[in-house]
C-alpha cells in the first residue's frame, strides 16, 4: 500500500513539474516574442525626448498621440526631418495592401491549378518537379537581385506595382504548391467522383465541391503569400522609386536620415504595419492552423 502511494504521488509530482517546466518556457518564448512589439507600441506613445533618453525609458510618462497625428495629417504643425515619408504612409501602406493583394491572388490561382495536377495525377517528372520546386525555396533573394533588376528594367516594369507582384509570386508560389498539393491529397477522391456522376465538368467540381472543401489550404496559402508579399524590403527598395509604387517598410525606413533619425515616428510606422496582417490572422488563425497541419499526419 505505502508503495502504490509512493508511486502515485511520485507520477503526480513528474506531472507537476513537467507542467510547471512547460508553463514557464511557453511564457518565455511567449515574452520573448512579444517584448520587441510591445516597446514598439510603447514608444510610438512616446515624445521624442523620451525615446533617446539614458537609461533607456521603457513607459511614456506623458502618453501622446501626435505620432499618430503626423501620419494621417502629416501637413500638420509638428516640424520633422522625415515629413516627406510621413506624407507617404498612407499611399505606401495603400501600395503594400495591392501587391500583397495581387500576390495572394495569383498564388491561389497558379498555386492551386498546379497543386492540384501535382496531387491527382501521376506523370514522368513529377518527383523532380517537385524537387526543383523546393530548391527554388532556397535560394536567396538577394542572389537573383541584379538579374532580376536588370530584366524588369528591360521590360520597363521598374518602379512598378506589377514588377513587384512578379517579384513576389516568383519567391513564394513554390511553397504554394507544395501546401496545396499537400492538401488536396487530405481530399478523397470519392467526392470528386461523386460531382462528376451528378453531371458537373471538371471546372464546376473544381469550384463548387473541391475548393469549397479546400478552404483552411487556400486560407493559409494566400496569408502566407500576403505576409511575404506585406513585409519585404529588399526588393521593394531596390525596384521603387517614387510615391507611385514605393511600399510601406520603405515609407518607414525613410525616417532615418543623414541628420537624425526620428525614432518614434519609426516605431508608429511600425505599428501600421503591422497591424493589417495581425488583424487577418486572427480573424483566419483556425483556417490557417488547419491549412499548415493538414497532411501532417497520415491514417
Amino acid at each position: 500500500m505505502t508503495s502504490s502511494l509512493a508511486s502515485f504521488f511520485g507520477a503526480a509530482g513528474r506531472r507537476r513539474r513537467r507542467t510547471v517546466l512547460l508553463t514557464l518556457a511557453a511564457l518565455a518564448v511567449s515574452i520573448y516574442i512579444l517584448a520587441p512589439f510591445c516597446w514598439l507600441l510603447l514608444t510610438s506613445f512616446m515624445q521624442e525626448q523620451e525615446a533617446l533618453s539614458v537609461p533607456p525609458q521603457w513607459v511614456p510618462h506623458h502618453p501622446t498621440l501626435a505620432n499618430y497625428e503626423t501620419f494621417f495629417h502629416p501637413s500638420g504643425t509638428r516640424a520633422i526631418v522625415g515629413s516627406r515619408a510621413a506624407e507617404d504612409t498612407l499611399p505606401g501602406m495603400l501600395n503594400s495592401f495591392l501587391a500583397a493583394l495581387g500576390t495572394a491572388a495569383l498564388n491561389l490561382v497558379l498555386g492551386t491549378l498546379t497543386g492540384y495536377s501535382l496531387a491527382r495525377y501521376r506523370f514522368r517528372g513529377r518527383g523532380g518537379l517537385l524537387v526543383v520546386y523546393l530548391g527554388s525555396r532556397m535560394l536567396p533573394g538577394i542572389a537573383l537581385i541584379v538579374p532580376l533588376y536588370l530584366t524588369l528594367k528591360n521590360f520597363g516594369l521598374l518602379d512598378h506595382l506589377s514588377a513587384l507582384i512578379v517579384t513576389y509570386v516568383t519567391f513564394t508560389l513554390p511553397f504554394t504548391i507544395w501546401l496545396l498539393k499537400n492538401y488536396f491529397q487530405t481530399i478523397p477522391r470519392a467526392l470528386e467522383e461523386a460531382a462528376f456522376m451528378d453531371g458537373c465538368n471538371w471546372l464546376q467540381m473544381l469550384t463548387r465541391v473541391l475548393l469549397p472543401s479546400a478552404a483552411p489550404g487556400l486560407v493559409a496559402a494566400a496569408m502566407f503569400a500576403f505576409m511575404t508579399a506585406w513585409n519585404d524590403y529588399l526588393f521593394a527598395v531596390i525596384l521603387t522609386s517614387t510615391t507611385a509604387s514605393k511600399t510601406l517598410p520603405v515609407v518607414v525606413a525613410g525616417f532615418a536620415t543623414d541628420v537624425t533619425t526620428e525614432r518614434t515616428l519609426m516605431a508608429t510606422g511600425g505599428v501600421l504595419a503591422i497591424v493589417p496582417p495581425l488583424v487577418l490572422a486572427f480573424l483566419f488563425q483556425r483556417l490557417i492552423v488547419q491549412g499548415l497541419t493538414s497532411g501532417a499526419v497520415k491514417d
